[in-house]
């Protein structure tokens, strides 16, 4: 009978990689706790990518962004700051890059992502601020072909942090 538990094939299937330069994911005023968690969660998926969440004033569940990480949230390095700090929380070398639907915006299939990524996701309703948005140096989309043309943002993160999985583990596996 063949073995459907994922944690035993992943514990005989060798996808870790130690990445030179984790992705960062930086969290624009979200204001869904469990998308906050969900996104934390993903960047465990994607190997200890740090996420900082630009938070000003409004009140989250941090229950609920702890339910929704699970283990994540004791394994990813995370934290709240303001869109003035998250500048100065990132590395140098890392480019801005917004996943944002916005002129001149690249397709996140088609366009090189950067090896040094800080990702930029906007809230719920609102998207990416304008202040996080002009500091981008990369606008990146992502193709809807359907009737309904947005994602959630963490199934957006998800989208874009797999495909820029896949760009660096080209040809590694």
């Amino acid at each position: 009978m063949e073995d459907l538990n994922a944690n035993r094939f992943f514990q005989t299937t060798p996808y870790e990689i130690s990445w030179p330069f984790p992705p960062i994911i930086i969290t624009d005023h979200l204001k869904t706790p469990e998308n906050l968690g969900q996104i934390i969660r993903l960047a465990g998926n994607v190997g200890y990518a740090k996420v900082l969440a630009v938070h000003e004033g409004e009140s989250l569940n941090l229950s609920k962004v702890q339910k929704m990480a699970n283990v994540a949230g004791e394994v990813v390095d995370w934290q709240f700051c303001t869109k003035e700090e998250v500048l100065n929380l990132l590395p140098n070398e890392y480019i801005l890059t917004a996943l944002e639907t916005a002129p001149y915006s690249k397709n996140v299939f088609t366009y090189t992502l950067p090896q040094k990524m800080a990702l930029i996701v906007g809230n719920e309703s609102q998207g990416i601020s304008d202040f996080l948005l002009q500091k981008a140096k990369v606008k990146i989309h992502i193709p809807v072909m359907g009737p309904i043309k947005s994602l959630n943002v963490s199934h957006a993160t998800s989208v874009c942090l797999f495909e820029w999985v896949r760009q660096q583990t080209l040809g590694l596996w």
